[in-house]
């Protein structure tokens, strides 16, 4: 399958992410037809009217074996329900099912030995998104310039190359990645800051002050930071938490430890290390600055 071959492609919860997708395939030339599935009408109805999709549907049905793709854009725990349940209206081995989720650990064995007896799947995971949701906040560059992790099951799939190249036709970079490993660095560099970023305002709040609007009032960059990644979608943080609850419980037990560290080491009036500490964090946040100016 060459992408100019592509007509119909279905994106199941045109959100934010899905919504994205479906205006960079359309701007990019890809696909003839983009259908979109959802629970809420509202949603796609924002999908239609900015047109990241072509027609509507509020159940999966037989009409979805004519896509010769099928992105899953869901919260994570809503993946593999999905795909069993795509999985008895296929009935070409040359379409492809695809997701977009966080976590690439949420496939069963079995799950991904009956998907590839019948078609193909090609776990993915495109690195962007804001502190919005909805199709109403859809961006046609939001993957532009950015990252996108497959976690292939077949390396001589000929389907891994079709969705690597649909996500470098709209911009992404694409890297191959083993499940595990992927999953490890998700909770380092995006599963971890956002449980930070979720707690930290819940701490904030929860502080005995006469007048909880001197928070806001009073609050520097760093602190709006963090409320704008704690205003993420709840629903898919939860998801994401439980289901790559091994390795973000492993790193939290790291930062745990740190933090500790570092408790002591103010405790103890220890400014030399304090001071050192933290020279040294600002010299790695130079050096990923440096790595990130390069890949741009």
């Amino acid at each position: 399958m060459l992408l100019k071959e592509i007509n119909e492609i279905t994106i199941i919860g045109p959100g934010l992410i899905g919504s994205s997708l479906g205006l960079a395939l359309k701007e990019s030339g890809i696909s003839k037809k983009i259908i979109g599935i959802d629970k809420s009408m509202s949603n796609l109805d924002d999908a239609l009217k900015n047109k990241s999709i072509d027609e509507k549907r509020t159940n999966i049905d037989k009409r979805i074996g004519n896509s010769q793709i099928i992105f899953i854009c869901t919260p994570v725990s809503q993946i593999e329900p999905l795909v069993l349940k795509i999985l008895p209206f296929i009935n070409n081995n040359k379409t492809i099912i695809t997701d977009v989720g966080s976590v690439k650990r949420c496939f069963s064995k079995k799950t991904i030995s009956r998907v590839m007896n019948k078609c193909n799947l090609v776990p993915g995971h495109p690195i962007a998104g804001t502190e919005f949701s909805g199709a109403v906040n859809a961006k046609n560059d939001l993957f532009k310039k950015k990252w996108c992790v497959l976690t292939p099951l077949d390396n001589k799939n000929r389907s891994n190359l079709i969705i690597r190249k649909i996500w470098e036709e709209i911009g992404m970079n694409v890297s191959i990645m083993n499940v595990d490993e992927h999953d490890k660095i998700m909770s380092i560099t995006s599963h971890l800051p956002h449980l930070i970023a979720f707690t930290i305002v819940g701490t904030a709040f929860s502080i005995d002050l006469k007048k909880k609007k001197d928070l806001i009032n009073f609050s520097a960059g760093g602190f709006r930071d963090f409320t704008r990644i704690g205003s993420s979608d709840p629903q898919m943080w939860t998801d994401i938490f439980i289901q790559n609850k091994t390795h973000l419980l492993k790193t939290l037990q790291d930062f745990l430890k740190d933090i500790e560290k570092f408790k002591n080491l103010i405790e103890n009036d220890e400014i030399k290390k304090i001071f050192s500490s933290l020279k040294r964090n600002k010299k790695i946040r130079k050096s990923i600055n440096q790595l990130s100016s390069l890949k741009n």
